[in-house]
């Protein structure tokens, strides 16, 4: 008769035991390092996190600072921003240096030479020292060529005594003065004096809001190709004051603009801010009411350090 193996009893084959405890060691072995392995993980992307948290306030607190003191120039938003997004600002003593050096490579600076030669035509408002400007530039052209070759013209026939200023100046130098009025028209004036070197125009001074400036700037429209047009900007004035003139008077396509009253302004940012954002190349800055020593041609470099 055949017979059935016993039933095994309750107790499992010790050597089956003693793999499943090996493995369940293993196991817990495995998650345990596995355990520590991400917490060093953790701890160094928190360390990490923390340091590139405070170089981000590092840098944003250089950032504030520089961005401060650019304001307290002066200078608009836009060109503020521009200049700390272009420099890598290290929080060094350095920063500062390279910051205005930057602020001087956005200045548009137009002075081929040490003077200017040709036509010339002086615009802008009332008072911003258009006049002042002709008598000093004519002034350094006699003192080092002679009266020869230089003629001072207006075309302001607004103001009572308008031309006295300027007659005075062409006694005191010797040259020419020719009142262009409504029965002179401005290119036969330039004409008669297509011969000569120095041609000084000086316009009427009109506010953007004057009903007359629209008949001047149509007569600068229509002279002749080679009247260069310089606008006189004083940095007395406040930003956006600036930028309407520079607007209104920009129809008449400028050649750029003489900076004028750096002696009166408390900060130049305002109106470097304006030259910057409009691209209109400085010619010429004045200082003061000395004639002729008060006005040089413009340097980047030398902006920024006044």
């Amino acid at each position: 008769q055949f017979e059935m193996p016993p039933l095994s009893n309750d107790k499992e084959d010790p050597s089956v035991e003693e793999a499943l405890s090996i493995r369940n060691g293993e196991s817990a072995k495995q998650l345990h390092d596995m355990e520590l392995e991400l917490k060093n993980v953790r701890a160094m992307l928190e360390q990490r996190q923390q340091s590139e948290n405070r170089a981000e306030i590092k840098e944003n607190a250089v950032e504030a600072r520089a961005r401060d003191k650019l304001k307290g120039l002066g200078l608009s938003d836009f060109v503020v921003s521009r200049l700390i997004d272009d420099i890598d600002l290290k929080g060094r003593e350095d920063d500062w240096n390279r910051l205005l050096a930057h602020l001087a490579d956005y200045i548009p600076v137009r002075s081929n030479s040490s003077e200017l030669k040709g036509c010339i035509a002086f615009m802008g408002p009332t008072g911003v020292g258009k006049t002042t400007t002709i008598g000093k530039i004519a002034a350094q052209y006699v003192l080092k060529h002679g009266s020869d070759g230089v003629v001072l013209i207006t075309t302001d026939t607004y103001r009572i005594a308008a031309h006295e200023q300027l007659r005075t100046f062409g006694r005191i130098l010797n040259v020419p003065v020719e009142v262009v009025n409504e029965y002179s028209d401005l290119n036969e004036v330039l004409a008669k004096y297509a011969n000569y070197s120095l041609v000084l125009v000086d316009t009427a001074g009109m506010n953007p809001r004057d009903s007359n400036l629209e008949r001047q700037l149509l007569m600068m429209k229509r002279a002749r190709a080679n009247l260069k047009k310089l606008l006189v900007l004083p940095c007395t004035s406040q930003r956006q004051v600036l930028k309407t003139v520079v607007d209104v008077y920009s129809q008449v396509q400028l050649d750029g603009c003489v900076l004028s009253k750096l002696d009166e302004s408390a900060s130049l940012g305002e109106a470097i801010s304006v030259v910057i954002e409009e691209g209109l190349p400085v010619v010429y800055i004045a200082d003061g009411q000395r004639i002729p020593d008060d006005i040089e041609p413009a340097r980047a470099h030398n902006l920024i350090s006044r």
